[in-house]
């Protein structure tokens, strides 16, 4: 299950809103925490920096779990955030935010067997604090999901750049991981404005959505690809930059 395909995470912080989602035979309902909110595509970057961390050791043969320890020092300049008092406790309730946001998917056998999965985005996590001054700092301890961590081991997780956290707009981030998912390597990939709408899983209106990606196309800085949206047929395309020469 892909969260790049999927939209798992809410653009803006203080989401509560229960969402759900019909691709063909497959359900999929995202439930948010209830004093934090739904995690958000900030929230993410935790995901995104623990699978990092993983694949470091599975490049070098070192032995993996799905527990993670870091510092949240190294966190915050991996992800291109400032580093202080305020970013360590937006931490925590990303954290809490991860946690409490339930994925609740069906598995279908057959006409007549289906099986019923409900998850967290994160199993557990703590923090180990030792107060240095007016910054608590400590060791950050998270356990992954199986079904992310799997998806590590079978190569099924996509590779983001770099430059992926240095994208500052919620919706910019997440139309990157969608060009991501469905283009990647190729040259281009091709959408309508009302599917790729659905795939942001933006609130707004597709009128308001459409305007953003108007924006979005006139400054066209997303890393790897570029957006061409056709008023007239109401397509989107993203092309690969490495594809143009």
């Amino acid at each position: 299950m892909s969260s790049m395909e999927h939209p798992f995470f809410a653009l803006k912080g203080g989401d509560r809103s229960t969402r759900r989602y019909v691709s063909g035979d497959k359900t999929i309902t995202v439930a948010p925490n209830a004093a934090y909110g739904m995690a958000t595509v900030f929230d993410k970057d935790i995901w995104i920096y623990a699978i990092s961390k993983l694949q470091e050791s599975i490049n070098v043969n070192k032995f993996t779990s799905k527990i993670i320890l870091f510092t949240p020092y190294d966190f915050f300049i991996s992800t291109n955030r400032t580093v202080s008092g305020r970013t360590y406790k937006e931490l925590k309730k990303s954290l809490e935010r991860l946690a409490g946001t339930r994925i609740t998917t069906n598995i279908l056998y057959s006409n007549k067997k289906q099986e019923s999965v409900g998850f967290g985005l994160l199993d557990s996590w703590r923090i180990v604090e030792d107060k240095r001054g007016k910054i608590d700092i400590g060791m950050v301890e998270i356990v992954l999901p199986e079904w992310l961590y799997q998806a590590l081991h079978k190569k099924q997780l996509l590779k983001i750049s770099s430059d992926y956290f240095r994208i500052r707009k919620p919706i910019d981030r997440r139309i990157y991981e969608i060009a991501r998912k469905h283009c990647g390597n190729q040259n281009e990939f091709i959408v309508s404005l009302a599917k790729l709408h659905v795939k942001v899983g933006s609130m707004s209106k597709q009128s308001e959505f459409k305007r953003m990606l108007k924006r979005l196309e006139k400054i066209n800085y997303l890393p790897d690809y570029i957006i061409l949206y056709d008023v007239k047929t109401d397509l989107v395309k993203f092309t690969n930059r490495n594809s143009i020469t």
